[in-house]
């Protein structure tokens, strides 16, 4: 064993003069294991949140949507029926409507019209299987848009696209359809403004368009989405090719603020910590300073009582990190395959409090608290260094 590494022990463990800094050093232990315990359960829980929020829009959205003004959608389908990685596509037309309910009730939503034949298989809207009758119109309607308006399946309600105006005069086209799926998404507006319809209502109620607004792709498991996206640039460098990130960026710019904003905030518990295990060796040098001062008159150098108190505050630090992660991955290990933690069904969209790691954040939170015992320590270290042999004799006296 290391003679700085067995000092640093005795240091820590010894009997005399210990109190003290013993007690002062279970409160760093502890200061650094709710550090990182809270700051691994906080990222696992954003983890978690993130993923879920991801899987509901990309079910709503597909991963790749191409758009633009001359939209040649013949061209487009033989080019995505001969690519492996594309696993289906849904062309749409998209419109700002109104929904009229009994009693002349208005909403504002957006009609997306699309083959409602395809419309449970490719977008993931949690509804059984939905008998469709042409005759009738069928749309589908968000959860809360249909309490709005008073809406179940079977009901019949009118749609309107003003802007789709034919003329000064008289009123814009109006169609009635049927109700036959009601979607609850539980993210972002979806339930309140989305409705879906057949492409005939579309393109009877939306007269100003010339033809389709774009086309989703839903991609398999494998294909990389990035990858996706740029190979059709190449096929259409003239068209808009986004993913279901690029449409909704500004949300998860938002989400990611969240994340650092959590990692910087709860990272000052782990700083409180390294405080206090700074104070906790600045009295350990203060107790041993005899001791420190024979290992100085016997020839340590300065580096050997630096390299002392560094591994001290490392055993120390460490011992509180080591329970902290060590207690925060059983969390989220029992979490994941048990779900003991709920949540109210009837606020989130999912029943047990998500959690996911990944090895990025396995590495980030020991990382920062290595940092910060660092820095502790050499601070602590620099007052130790500077304790000359005589001074150790006069200290002690």
């Amino acid at each position: 064993m290391n003679i700085s590494t067995y000092i640093a022990k005795r240091f820590l463990l010894g009997e005399r003069g210990v109190g003290a800094s013993r007690f002062t050093g279970l409160i760093a232990i502890a200061g650094m294991a709710v550090g990182c315990f809270a700051l691994i359960l906080s990222i696992a829980v954003l983890n978690g949140f993130e993923k879920k929020v991801t899987a509901k829009i990309r079910g709503f959205e597909g991963d790749l949507r191409v758009s633009g003004a001359s939209l040649d959608f013949i061209d487009i389908q033989k080019q995505l029926d001969e690519e492996q990685s594309v696993l289906s596509y849904m062309p749409f037309m998209e419109r700002k409507g109104l929904v009229i309910g009994d009693g002349n009730i208005l909403r504002i939503a957006t009609l997306k019209a699309v083959d409602m034949n395809k419309t449970s298989s490719f977008y993931q809207l949690g509804l059984n299987e939905i008998e469709l009758n042409p005759s009738d119109f069928p749309i589908i309607i968000g959860q809360l848009l249909a309490s709005r308006l008073n809406l179940a399946v079977g009901d019949y309600v009118k749609l309107m696209s003003p802007v789709d105006h034919p003329s000064r005069f008289g009123l814009p086209r109006k169609v009635q359809v049927k109700v036959v799926g009601v979607f609850q998404g539980n993210v972002l507006d979806y339930d309140d403004r989305l409705v879906f319809v057949p492409l005939s209502v579309g393109k009877f109620l939306f007269t100003r368009k010339k033809g389709l607004d774009g086309v989703d792709i839903r991609l398999t498991a494998e294909t990389e989405i990035n990858m996706a996206r740029e190979w059709l640039l190449n096929k259409f460098p003239h068209m808009t090719i986004e993913s279901w990130e690029n449409i909704h960026e500004g949300l998860f710019q938002a989400m990611r603020m969240e994340r650092i904003g959590a990692i910087a905030v709860l990272s000052l518990i782990i700083l409180v910590a390294s405080f206090n295990l700074t104070s906790t060796l600045v009295l350990v040098t203060v107790q041993k300073i005899r001791e420190i001062g024979i290992l100085r008159a016997v020839g340590a150098t300065t580096g050997t009582i630096r390299s002392i108190l560094i591994k001290q505050g490392f055993m120390i630090g460490g011992i509180g990190a080591a329970v902290g992660l060590g207690l925060s991955f059983l969390v989220v290990i029992v979490q994941v395959n048990f779900g003991l933690l709920r949540l109210p069904e009837d606020i989130y969209f999912m029943k047990n409090l998500p959690m996911i790691l990944t090895v990025k954040d396995v590495i980030l939170v020991p990382f920062i608290a290595i940092i910060l015992i660092s820095i502790s320590s050499g601070l602590a270290a620099q007052r130790a260094v500077l304790i000359q042999p005589k001074d150790a004799i006069y200290m002690e006296k």
